[in-house]
């Protein structure tokens, strides 16, 4: 199981072929990946970024366009099927990410992923005012205890290693 390392490798056929390599004959590999277009549980970084005013760096780390695929069931189940992989299925997974919404902006204010490595760039003002924007644009994904209650989804996908 590759639970969203797809997303974070520089070359995911590469990753997917290695993965068919390490598993036996008569195995499985499963992963996991983010889909596209975005659930709101991704958007809502961007949208805090884009509402304070502030351009996402264009130099943070990217997939480079030769190594990317369509986000999509067909283009996860392309990607295995051309790692080697046999009886390839995908599915859509749907549901409610529930978090504090002090702890879900921890993680990028304290630099963790693409969007960390953003903040961490912007001067303090900048980063007030993005924080500012996610008070604001989350408001909307509160539940009655004041939690986030943000849908999002994944793409599941497995096959097997003839």
């Amino acid at each position: 199981m590759a639970n969203f390392v797809l997303n974070h490798v520089a070359d995911p056929a590469a990753a997917a072929a290695e993965l068919r390599r390490v598993v036996r004959p008569g195995g499985a590999v499963a992963v996991t990946i983010w889909p596209s277009p975005r659930p709101p549980l991704q958007r809502l970084w961007g949208e805090a970024v884009a509402a304070a005013g502030v351009e996402t760096p264009t130099d943070l780390p990217r997939l480079a366009p030769e190594h990317d695929f369509p986000r999509t069931e067909e283009g996860l189940t392309g990607l295995l099927a051309a790692a080697g992989l046999t009886d390839v299925r995908c599915v859509t997974l749907a549901w409610e990410h529930r978090a504090d919404p002090e702890a879900w902006w921890a993680g990028p204010a304290n630099g963790i992923g693409t969007i960390g490595l953003a903040l961490e760039r912007q001067p303090t003002a900048v980063r007030e005012r993005i924080r500012q924007q996610y008070d604001l644009l989350s408001a909307r994904y509160r539940d009655t205890d004041a939690q986030l209650a943000l849908p999002t989804a994944a793409l599941l996908a497995c096959g097997r290693v003839d």
